[in-house]
């Protein structure tokens, strides 16, 4: 464990940039599925974002001077695969693929606003994981906290959502809380991998997720003839954004701020969500999501806040925070 240290630093101005552009990013997600998905079968969405995803992430690879490393190693005459890629492989498979099938599976047997529910038990997973594998520390203050964004996510689903529970399938039900196990699950091995330069590992990661994805086109009803220019524009839009540029913005954050920390987008982004459906669809915006604004907003800072302020901050800053990889 003493090569992750524990993050003790309060989080930078940087570090909440990095956070609200995830948040946007991710958020913009739920309108362009909604685009996709009305032409294009769901399975074909997901296999179209990673693949957009990949390119995007290569070429940003490429554009600034940095290349993949070699696939293979040789050790003790035999050939392995290098360990960079073992842990790109299980990033990219745990948290890029698996996910990204599970999701769109899922949401064929129960409403989206349950789906977003499961997304909130993702910060609670991944503080739990990070604590134990991780090192990351975990106080009263930080429970708290997560309780609220937890419970603001309730207040902003509504109670209708919360008895889709007991109604609702509950295989497709398990397939989400598994998801959001692999998310956290997935954070955390990004935490615990070697110094791997960001924009690298996002390109090997979703490269590797791209290779496994891509079987599953054979087992799709694709009929292209149907898929509409705004559906392809949204496919695209998928893998540039929330796949593809949040691929590597999470993992600075990650390696910046801790898993921990990264894991409130999931609070954060059903508002942002929400506010991007009224924007592009009209719906309309209840005064329960004002209320779920206020409480989740109340937790985020309940979970950063830490005791001693400035002080706390000083007496922490020589315990050893993570060394930062450039992008």
């Amino acid at each position: 464990m003493s090569r992750f240290p524990p993050v003790s630093r309060e989080a930078t101005p940087f570090d909440w940039a990095l956070l609200a552009m995830i948040v946007a990013f991710g958020g913009s997600a739920f309108v362009m599925i909604r685009m996709a998905v009305a032409t294009i079968p769901p399975f074909a969405v997901a296999i179209g974002r990673i693949w957009v995803g990949a390119l995007l992430l290569y070429i940003l690879m490429r554009a600034a001077g940095r290349r993949l490393p070699p696939f293979f190693t040789r050790a003790h005459g035999r050939l392995r695969i290098r360990r960079a890629w073992r842990w790109m492989i299980a990033v990219g498979a745990v948290g890029n693929l698996a996910p990204f099938f599970l999701f769109p599976w899922a949401q064929q047997f129960i409403e989206s606003g349950l789906a977003g529910v499961y997304m909130a038990f993702m910060p609670i997973w991944t503080i739990a994981l990070a604590y134990f594998f991780a090192n990351e520390r975990l106080n009263g203050r930080k429970l708290a906290g997560f309780a609220m964004g937890f419970a603001g996510v309730m207040i902003l689903m509504g109670p209708g959502v919360i008895r889709g529970v007991i109604s609702s399938d509950i295989k497709a039900q398990a397939a989400l809380l598994l998801a959001t196990f692999l998310y956290a699950a997935a954070a955390v091995l990004a935490r615990r991998a070697p110094p791997i330069r960001p924009r690298v590992f996002a390109a090997g990661m979703m490269i590797v997720a791209a290779i496994m994805a891509s079987p599953a086109v054979f087992f799709i009803d694709l009929r292209t003839e149907d898929w509409s220019a705004a559906s392809i524009v949204s496919v695209i839009g998928l893998g540039f954004f929330p796949t593809g540029l949040n691929g590597v913005l999470i993992i600075m954050l990650i390696r910046r701020a801790g898993a921990g920390f990264m894991a409130l987008t999931n609070y954060i982004t059903p508002l942002w969500a929400v506010a991007m459906g009224a924007v592009f669809f009209g719906e309309t915006l209840d005064p329960a999501v004002f209320i779920a604004l206020t409480v989740i907003l109340a937790g985020v800072a309940i979970s950063q806040r830490r005791p001693g302020g400035a002080k706390a901050a000083r007496d922490t800053a020589g315990t050893g925070a993570p060394s930062q990889a450039k992008s």
